[in-house]
Formats: structure tokens, sequence, C-alpha cells
């Protein structure tokens, strides 16, 4: 039998399963993912799903095997019959490597396919809810309990206790293993206090369980962490992803959690899933602006709803939407990458929202043309009925650009504007000085660091420079025009 190593999984495609229908999860490009959404969006089921692709390995007796009657276990109400969704992956085999492989899982009968010996082997990992729960919670003994004490001192304990004490700011002099009659407790020792799991509080119990879990799998683990933020402040929330980013990268490990925790989803250097159901679809929304999720679950006061990529994109639509004097009659929030655009298309759009007054801008450097754009969708909404691609041609009507010259970022594009009026002004010089940037966006974010200004302050004021260039008509056309039919439709004139 070939030796199957080295598993990354790159995709997860829902068909359905549960209330999760037709959603595509993208695990890259980094090592951490995790998801969000409101109770009841799916994000168990995600997680649950995950665990039961895998055939655990036999070299690690630690690793508990999970099968998917061990989640969705049938009952008189439920069989799960129907379910089907796909996972792509690459793995190596033997000495080849094996890149976008996919794999099927479904069950039509009243067994789940491929067979429980047939999945793909890898480790597996789950830390539940079960963790949160106070060790003294689960203990029924009120009598003294006596506990023969191990200090952990091998290199890899070490490590998760100098982790720990990082995450929770605490510097711990021992970590230590209580063993009574039939049950373990880890055991610290803190400002010359030594105390068991029984004394600790749950946050603190839960970090050490995480950390010795992440430390102790095998390199290209996959591990599961429900509701990563629970009984965490956000501080040591924050230091234990740093933590984990840190492993997760050295040992190739993917990790996945889940989590209600908005501070989390402004973080860059994971990988944020928004989950959103719609009643008859489920969308997700990459590395977007908890804005953008509470628009599809809110009441818009504001006849005008207008939603572009970044604070950038926002100043220059705050620009326009004054000059036309229309400020009070228009809303505006930030959705994130352009990606965003589709899902948030189609989740308005299968609401039964008016989409005549609502307009998706996108900066204009991808997604140019309508095939893409249809492209795009189809990940989204999927299906080559006519009502499939109606649906789709409908979403995308309200998904605009601004007009960008091909090829250029708007950041270049918009400093290179600015110099171009070389008229002796802080802005214009400062702009003309960057000559060189790691990221395309700082060829704007520069200019306000280097003038001092607050971020929002400063973008208004460069924002308002462009204005005064030959490019700014061009460029905000597409959203000039759009306002001003709106304006007329509306009778806001």
């Amino acid at each position: 039998m070939p030796i199957i190593r080295q598993q990354v999984l790159q995709n997860i495609e829902f068909t359905q399963l549960k209330s999760l229908v037709n959603l595509n999860i993208d695990f890259s490009p980094h090592p951490i993912t995790g998801i969000f959404g409101v109770n009841g969006s799916g994000k168990s089921s995600i997680i649950h799903a995950l665990l039961a692709i895998y055939k655990p390995g036999d070299q690690d007796a630690t690793r508990k095997d999970y099968k998917f009657s061990t989640f969705f276990t049938p009952t008189t109400h439920t069989t799960w019959l129907d379910s089907a969704f796909k996972i792509t992956h690459t793995f190596r085999q033997d000495q080849t490597l094996v890149p976008n492989a996919t794999r099927l899982y479904s069950k039509v009968t009243n067994r789940w396919n491929p067979r429980y010996t047939n999945r793909p082997e890898r480790g597996v990992y789950f830390v539940g809810l079960n963790s949160c729960v106070p060790a003294i919670e689960l203990e029924r003994r009120e009598s003294i309990i006596s506990l023969t004490t191990a200090l952990l001192n091998d290199a890899l304990s070490i490590l998760i206790r100098d982790r720990a004490g990082y995450i929770m700011n605490r510097d711990y002099q021992e970590y230590n293993q209580h063993t009574t009659t039939n049950k373990q407790y880890i055991g610290l020792r803190h400002n010359n206090i030594s105390y068991s799991s029984l004394s600790m509080g749950a946050g603190e119990q839960r970090i050490f369980k995480i950390l010795d879990t992440i430390f102790r799998a095998q390199p290209y683990s996959l591990i599961i962490i429900d509701e990563i933020d629970l009984t965490l402040h956000t501080d040591a929330l924050n230091r234990l992803i740093d933590v984990l980013k840190t492993r997760a990268t050295e040992k190739n490990l993917q990790i996945v959690f889940t989590s209600h925790r908005e501070e989390l989803a402004k973080r860059i250097d994971i990988n944020i899933r928004h989950i959103f159901q719609t009643g008859t679809n489920t969308l997700c929304f990459n590395a977007t602006n908890p804005d953008c999720i509470s628009r599809l679950t809110g009441i818009q006061q504001r006849p005008i709803d207008l939603f572009v990529e970044d604070d950038l994109a926002e100043a220059i639509t705050r620009k326009v939407v004054e000059e036309l004097r229309i400020v009070r009659h228009c809303s505006i929030k930030r959705i994130g990458a352009a990606v965003n655009s589709f899902p948030l298309a189609m989740g308005m759009h299968l609401k039964g929202e008016n989409i005549d007054n609502i307009s998706v801008f996108i900066d204009g450097d991808i997604y140019t043309t309508h095939a893409e754009k249809i492209t795009q969708m189809a990940k989204v909404y999927s299906g080559t009925e006519p009502t499939a691609v109606q649906r789709r041609n409908e979403a995308i009507s309200c998904i605009r650009q601004f007009d960008l010259p091909e090829g250029t970022a708007p950041e270049t594009f918009i400093n290179n504007s600015i110099r171009a009026l070389n008229d002796g002004s802080e802005i214009v010089d400062a702009a003309i000085a960057i000559n060189a940037v790691l990221d395309k966006h700082h060829y704007v974010s520069t200019i306000v660091e280097r003038l001092g200004y607050p971020k929002q302050l400063g973008l208004a004021k460069v924002v308002e420079t462009f204005s005064g260039t030959a490019e700014w008509t061009n460029y905000t056309l597409p959203l000039r025009t759009w306002l001003e039919s709106r304006i007329i439709a509306l009778n806001m004139e």
C-alpha cells in the first residue's frame, strides 16, 4: 500500500450538508484559517466535516479517530441522505507529489462514501468545547486527592511552558504532571505556588490543552479548534494566535478554528472566512470587514447603498458623494477583498432586496470583464439551469468598477496623478519623494505617514488633492454616473 505523506487541504466545496448549501471555502494562503459567523451559520458542520474526511495513521496513539457518524449521527428525523461535498488536496504518495487531487464524499445509501478505510491518511486533532470546562467541575471526589507529581522538563514541555507564559504574561517556574489512581492533571508553579488543573481557571487550562495539541502534533497534521476565543481575553487570544502561527509554519501544520470574536477578523496574517446563510445558499466572505456582514443581517435606513474595497476607496466615494450633495442619502461600507463583492451581491439578491439602489464598486484592477465576473459569481452560486444563470447575471448587475487604466494598481495611479500636479504643496512633494515600495498600498499610505496625519484625515487630504488632477473626473465617472441616475430615480434633486 503506498505511503501517503505531506497532506495539505486546499479547498472544501459543499453541495449539501445540513444547512450548508453550495458553499466553497479556500484554505490558502495562510496555514491558519478562522471560520466566523453568527449562531446557526454552519461553523460546527464545517469543522465536523473536516474532522471526518481523513483516516488518521497508526503512529500516534494519542490521536482520536473521527467518523461521520461521530458528528452526523442518523436519527428518525435526520438520516443525512443526499449529503455531498468534495475536497481538493495535495499530498505526496511514496516519492510522487500529487497536486490538486479531488475526493468526493457523499451519503446516498445507509453509509458514507468513500468507505472509512479508503479515506486519505492524515494526522487529525480536535480541541473541542469540553476543554473549556474547568477540571474541578468534572471531579466528583470531595475528600483529599493524593497526587503523584512528575516534573515535565523535556525540551517540548519546556517550550509549551514558555509559550503559555508568554500568552498569559506569567513566569511559570515549573510544568508538571499530576497522577491519581485513574486520572492525570497538569500542574504549574508560579510565584513559588504549585497548583494543579483542579485549581486552574478555564482559560489557563485551555491554553495548555491547545498548546499541548499543537506542539505534539506530527508535521502536516490538521488541527481543529472549536470556539478558540472562549474563556480568553482578547490580548491573550491574539498572543495565542501568534504562537500558533509560528508553530504551524515550522511544522507545516494546518489549523482551522471557529470564533465569534470580531477582533480576530481584523488580522491579515490568517485566513478569515465569514459564513452567511441566505436561506437558499451559504456564502463565504474572505477577509471582509464585519460591516459587510452586518449589512446582510441588518436593516438599511438610507436609500443608496455603496460598498467599496478599502478605506482609500471609501474616502474617494465620500468625496464624490459630497460633491453631489447627497451625503445624507448614502451608506458607505467596506467589503475587504474584491472577491467579496460576489457573495455580497448574490446574498442581497437572494434576500429579495432591490439592487437598483445598491452598487458594489471594486477598484478596477481585477475582475474587469463581464466574463471574469461571471466566473467568480459561479463559484458563489453554481448551476447551469436557466434560473441559476439569470440570478448570476442579475446579481452581477450591481457590481461596478472605477475607471482604472489596465495593468495599474489604484494606489500607483493616484500617486502618479498627484505627482503630475507638481505645485510644490506638501502632499505633492511627499508623493514625488516615493520612488519604490514593497507593497502597492504604500504609494498612498506613505504620503499620510510622511506628513504625520491620522489615517482617515490623511486619506481625505490625499483624495482632496487627487480631485484636483486631470484624472479625477474619468476615474470616478462610473460612480458619478450611477449616483446621478439614482438621484433622478429617487427624486432627490
